[in-house]
């Protein structure tokens, strides 16, 4: 049987809509001349410079036993780009709860890639880690849930009774992906909500068939996720993004034959929109998914792995690159895999945002578009350890 290829229409359409929504430059009245260009001060190409090219790293430190560590001083840290020192151009510790902007968490819910059982025990984790929580949250909350329609999210609030109820009408009628895009499928009642549950893969079908579907589940997947974290960019303050569930398919099965030149560059240049969108974002993607017999975080290959950390061209790009594993990891997240107490792996999710450093550091241009730099942040103390993001891709 012919391999499968994937059909990846993941264009960054995003970038040419936001351009587009910038206000049209007005043509000089007739009969009068342009204005006079004055040149830039010094200054002004500086503040272009910084905002183009300044690096901001939310740093969390912790001990051996996992708890946050304080009272670290700038000289305390090394932040290696590409293998290279650079100089901190701002340092301060940051308590999460505080400030104009605190911490903002939302729960992610995965409509596309999961079961009506699977949406239903992580809507249950969810309730029970705001059951545990004080009325009043520590942190604005909000729950959100990706879909065929994209990603719908709720107000944030610190209300811990507000945010049960917004997740609870999220999830009274939850619409499941439908692969064969018809709209159609049996209406199935589980755990009290309502779920469209037509997109079941059966076993009996066939592999090119299940191929395309996982397919299809990895670009509304991808694209779902670009298109929230661009949003975070407009959002004040850090945000930590708790994705339940196993995540998209990573099309690594041997039905998927290797993919052409263009298709990688396509990949690759959204992979550097999505990374360079959560640092800029200030969001943290973390990962927790309760693995039972319904279902399996899908493996990657030994490719993948050598490049967990970041893809440095499009040559290397894969699509697994872009499963929420990776992301999560490059963003400086967690990976909660293991666990069988959704509420407690979500609490430590949002533990996280209790005390943390916030770094920054000016990048030189890049040679060429999306240029890839590596990262690593280090204290003097080897017994500490450092989580923050992995990889940035530089601009001229």
């Amino acid at each position: 049987m012919a391999q499968f290829h994937r059909i990846c229409a993941l264009a960054l359409a995003l970038a040419g809509a936001a351009r587009a929504q910038q206000p049209a430059q007005a043509p000089p009245p007739t009969g009068t001349h342009a204005p006079t260009l004055i040149p830039r001060t010094h200054e002004e190409r500086e503040r272009t410079y910084q905002a183009d090219h300044r690096i901001i790293l939310n740093v969390l430190v912790t001990d051996r036993s996992g708890k946050p560590v304080t009272g670290l001083r700038q000289d305390d840290f090394t932040v290696l780009d590409n293998g290279r020192p650079r100089k901190l151009a701002s340092f301060r510790v940051v308590e999460g709860s505080k400030g104009i902007a605190p911490v903002r968490v939302i729960l992610m819910l995965d409509a596309v890639n999961n079961s009506p059982k699977d949406i239903a025990g992580d809507r249950k984790g969810m309730e029970d880690f705001l059951a545990q929580s004080q009325a009043r949250l520590a942190y604005p909350m909000s729950t959100g849930m990706m879909t065929a329609a994209g990603i719908k999210e709720s107000q944030p609030s610190r209300d811990r009774d507000t945010v049960l109820a917004a997740l609870r009408q999220l999830t009274q009628t939850v619409h499941l992906f439908d692969c064969s895009d018809q709209g159609g499928g049996s209406q199935q009642v589980f755990a009290t909500f309502t779920v469209h549950a037509g997109s079941a893969i059966s076993e009996g079908e066939r592999p090119d068939e299940k191929a395309s579907c996982e397919n299809q589940r990895f670009q509304q997947s991808v694209a779902a996720l670009k298109q929230f974290v661009v949003e975070q960019e407009n959002e004040q303050g850090r945000a930590i993004l708790i994705w339940t569930g196993r995540g998209w398919p990573l099309l690594v099965r041997h039905e998927f034959a290797d993919d052409p030149p263009a298709l990688k560059q396509n990949m690759f240049d959204n992979l550097a929109l999505i990374t360079n969108a959560m640092r800029e974002g200030q969001v943290t993607l973390d990962m927790v998914f309760s693995p039972d017999l319904f279902r399996r975080v899908e493996l990657r290959t030994d490719h993948d792995n050598a490049f967990f950390s970041g893809v440095p061209t499009e040559n290397e790009m894969t699509a697994s690159s872009l499963g929420v594993q990776m992301l999560a990891h490059q963003s400086g997240g967690l990976m909660l895999l293991n666990g069988k107490d959704l509420a407690a792996e979500i609490a430590r999710c949002v533990a996280d945002a209790q005390w943390y450093y916030a770094l920054s550091f000016d990048s030189p241009p890049a040679g060429s578009p999306g240029e890839f730099h590596s990262l690593e942040v280090m204290t003097d103390d080897p017994a500490l350890t450092v989580r923050t993001n992995t990889d940035y891709y530089s601009e001229p």
